[in-house]
């Protein structure tokens, strides 16, 4: 005849099958992941991320609807240069190119700044307008930095100067413009002239052929 036992019986069984009697830890639960390997957003991270881009729809002057809503989730749409640049440039992967073009400069800038002691030019709350899973921290971000200062100084002179000759492809008037516009945070006034300087640190940014931009 075969015994049964309950769930305890069973449970003091397993317990004492080790020395001693100790209880071991529970392992920690699996975290569940999205397809593409990102962790699984709850109702609240998707009630953050609507709210998010509720404001940003406002910003630009959009009703808050489903359409709407889907199209302010580029992330260009998070600063007004961004904004500008999208209301002129209708294409997607172009969009993605120029944006790629606003966060190079800051970049550049911002470690420039950073090597020289000058203040950072912006301020963190622009991080209120990500997407919250656009502020994960994954296999992507860079790795501890240990070069010298002087290394910083050096590679970070040299990205500058590097970004300059890209933004001489341009008149001086759309130079003014990108960096007003994307490197001290200015509500942009010629967006014609921020696209074009946006399109010509685009060009050196991807390799492409330098050609001349300006108006004129």
């Amino acid at each position: 005849m075969v015994k049964s036992y309950s769930k305890g019986a069973r449970r003091r069984s397993k317990k004492a099958a080790v020395p001693g009697g100790i209880d071991l830890p529970e392992l920690a639960p699996v975290k569940r992941r999205e397809p593409n390997g990102q962790a699984r957003r709850t109702a609240g991270d998707r009630d953050a991320s609507v709210a998010v881009m509720k404001v940003r729809c406002r910003q630009a002057g959009l009703q808050p609807g489903a359409a709407n809503l889907r199209e302010v989730r580029g992330p260009w749409f998070g600063c007004s240069s961004g904004r500008a640049m999208a209301a002129i440039v209708t294409d997607h992967e172009e969009r993605a190119e120029l944006w790629d073009a606003i966060q190079h400069m800051r970049g550049v800038q911002g470690s420039y700044d950073a090597v020289i002691g000058a203040p950072s030019r912006h301020a963190r709350g622009m991080r209120l307008l990500l997407a919250p899973e656009a502020m994960e921290v994954d296999a992507d971000t860079p790795p501890v930095d240990d070069r010298t200062d002087e290394e910083k100084l050096r590679d970070a002179t040299a990205a500058r100067m590097r970004l300059e000759s890209w933004l001489g492809y341009t008149d001086k008037a759309a130079r003014s413009a990108a960096m007003s516009a994307v490197l001290d945070d200015c509500a942009p006034g010629d967006v014609e002239g921020l696209v074009t300087a946006l399109r010509c640190v685009s060009d050196g940014l991807y390799g492409r052929q330098m050609v001349w931009r300006g108006r004129g």
